[in-house]
């Protein structure tokens, strides 16, 4: 039996669910809370992927339990940040509510984001393409 290369990671209550795209070109969807980053890492590892090897690191929104762990894999693997253009600008401009924020006591590390999202847009992981849907409602530039 074949096995998928889409391995959920999913997670106690308060940390989100993670999702690692195994393709050509890796990608992680959401990073966890930043005091989880060495499991979230180790995870990572378990299924075959090098922290070196990620492409990309797609964020749903900016809160704390979906963001900590970008600032441990943008410095340490120079992995790229990808999220809505609306919380990006916030996020890049150094914005305190959405770069360190305090969600469910958690504080972010501060991140760039490499690429702006829109609705419609394509993430090309090698051996499939992924659509963006913006589903503004948890924050306004959820996805």
């Amino acid at each position: 039996m074949k096995q998928s290369n889409i391995i959920f990671f999913e997670q106690a209550f308060p940390s989100a669910n993670m999702v690692l795209i195994k393709d050509q070109l890796p990608i992680l969807i959401d990073t966890g809370f930043g005091s989880d980053v060495k499991r979230t890492e180790r995870l990572i590892q378990e299924a075959g992927v090098s922290p070196t090897e990620l492409q990309l690191i797609v964020n749903t929104h900016y809160h704390s339990d979906h963001v900590g762990g970008n600032f441990h894999f943008q410095n340490n693997y120079d992995v790229k940040v990808a999220a809505h253009k609306w919380e990006a600008g916030l996020i890049n401009a150094g914005d305190f509510e959405a770069c360190c924020a305090e969600w469910l006591d958690q504080p972010v590390e501060p991140y760039r984001v490499d690429r702006m999202l829109s609705d419609n847009d394509k993430i090309d992981t090698g051996n499939r393409v992924l659509e963006v849907f913006h589903t503004p409602g948890h924050t306004l530039g959820h996805i």
